[in-house]
């Protein structure tokens, strides 16, 4: 599988906006990999998981476009991963040239209700609501994805997603708190390729997300229940400005654990264990 991860940030960007802090200042003066948008990622050019407010930036920063989209996956229903009216953009009228592929959407039952009522005077033709996503109910979709939704510590309609796709196999590990104890099991012996985490907080902790210390705790819950191996790749990602530490800072703390620090338009690469 190849993922580019299009947004590495919490809620506000960073910088955050309306923010004169070290870290937000630090941003604007380095640029680079210091500048982070809202979360959003896409696999194989088909497959894209949450559709937030910067996703259209996105695209046109890092120069791609999304008419191969086949599968498009909700984590949960926070704003900065969810503009559904965003996909009106695909109907005619806005599309000069037609023959886009059919958009399968996928969420958890909450998601999916949130998007109905976005809908409920508007007309679309061009992408499709599939039946809602349950906890530990695996999918295939239309493209070859295997998903798994796992129970996430976030919002009611939160949920975590295992990936599999041409024999590799990667986590969505975030937005949450520590993983509850039936996600962990529910990736007993996964085998996973690639683990993308949460480290919201920094060097600090709180609810529904993660820091630096519930990442390296979070590894080794997965080293545990042979989830994740020597050759598997842990990124974490999902930073706020609030944790204070820049990206080289941030790889400082990680690099002695094998664990990578995600930026803005970060290409990664599965390889088979």
């Amino acid at each position: 599988m190849k993922i580019l991860l299009m947004g590495t940030a919490a809620a506000e960007g960073w910088p955050s906006p309306f923010c004169s802090c070290h870290a937000c200042a630090g941003a604007r003066k380095i640029g680079g990999k210091e500048i982070r948008g809202k979360p959003g990622l896409i696999i194989d050019d088909c497959v894209k998981i949450d559709f937030g407010p910067d996703t259209f930036g996105q695209v046109q920063r890092l120069g791609l476009d999304l008419r191969s989209l086949t599968t498009l996956i909700f984590t949960h229903s926070h704003n900065d991963h969810f503009a559904p009216l965003e996909l009106l953009y695909r109907e005619s009228g806005f599309v000069t040239q037609g023959g886009l592929p059919t958009l399968h959407v996928y969420g958890s039952e909450g998601v999916l209700s949130r998007l109905e009522a976005a809908y409920a005077d508007t007309t679309y033709s061009t992408f499709t609501l599939e039946p809602p996503l349950q906890p530990f109910v695996e999918v295939t979709t239309e493209d070859g994805t295997d998903i798994l939704p796992l129970p996430a510590r976030h919002s009611s309609d939160a949920l975590l997603l295992r990936i599999r796709r041409n024999g590799s196999s990667m986590l969505q590990g975030h937005d949450t708190g520590k993983f509850p104890d039936e996600t962990v099991a529910a990736l007993a012996e996964a085998n996973l390729d690639l683990v993308l985490l949460d480290c919201t907080y920094g060097p600090g902790s709180g609810a529904g997300h993660m820091g630096i210390d519930d990442v390296l705790d979070t590894v080794e819950r997965l080293r545990r229940v042979n989830a994740v191996h020597e050759q598997t790749q842990i990124v974490a990602t999902h930073f706020s400005h609030n944790g204070g530490l820049l990206h080289e800072e941030l790889q400082d703390r990680f690099s002695p654990h094998g664990v990578d620090v995600a930026y803005d338009g970060l290409v990664l690469e599965t390889q088979k264990i």
